[in-house]
């Protein structure tokens, strides 16, 4: 890659929240109760998962479960999200470290972001239950510092890039950028057509650039009006 420093900068403090997790001690039995846990919550919504229900599942008995996660449901829903946004994030890594300007990490970022969120139902979920514990509060503390900072490392790879092209993206414009990319799913309808999949990221390129050039015009009004 040859990219500028101050984009490096924010992709290695990416890089380095997901490498706190080593996933390695990740045993055969805690990652299908993770992931049974996801899709249920899915498809059933996350109130009617109980932990009957995922042993059921899960194939396993529900002192299992226990036994893989000793602190019962909190431990398995934050594992859960962990689980989910460290997979989300390796493939955005591995999505730009392929790129070699600007403009190309940019599209990547965009593309690899509208793909994961239309192609992985899960990802619905975990937005939904961010939003839902900003309301409810069933998070530990300190896991929702984390994912608020897990959430501030994702604005500034968007920030950092855009700031790179040209433009001078305000917080309001990088959060509609990532707004826009959560809920592709539902404005792109998939049908699991591969060549539409292709076609919803595209667009999502196409989006995310043209909030970034209306923000830029709306910045350089103001700046006209006010006479700098």
């Amino acid at each position: 890659m040859s990219l500028p420093p101050r984009v490096m900068n924010a992709r290695n403090l990416f890089k380095q929240h997901l490498d706190q997790r080593d996933w390695s001690d990740l045993t055969p039995g805690r990652r299908r109760i993770l992931e049974v846990f996801l899709k249920l919550a899915t498809f059933e919504g996350y109130s009617a998962v109980t932990m009957r229900l995922l042993a059921k599942e899960a194939n396993v008995k529900a002192s299992s479960i226990y036994f893989h996660f000793p602190e019962g449901r909190s431990e398995i829903v934050a594992e859960s999200l962990r689980w989910h946004y460290s997979n989300w994030g390796y493939a955005v890594l591995d999505a730009i470290d392929k790129t070699s300007s600007i403009d190309e990490f940019w599209d990547a970022l965009v593309v690899t972001a509208a793909k994961r969120q239309i192609s992985h139902p899960a990802s619905d979920l975990w937005d939904l239950l961010v939003r839902m514990d900003r309301i409810g509060g069933f998070l530990d503390i300190e896991f929702r510092h984390e994912i608020d900072y897990w959430l501030d490392l994702c604005a500034g790879l968007f920030e950092t890039a855009a700031e790179e092209m040209g433009y001078l993206p305000s917080k309001r414009t990088v959060r509609a950028i990532m707004a826009l990319l959560d809920a592709a799913s539902t404005w792109c309808e998939w049908s699991g057509d591969p060549a539409e999949l292709e076609a919803c990221a595209d667009q999502a390129v196409l989006l995310s650039r043209r909030i970034l050039t209306s923000q830029e015009k709306i910045t350089r009004a103001a700046r006209s009006c006010s006479g700098g």
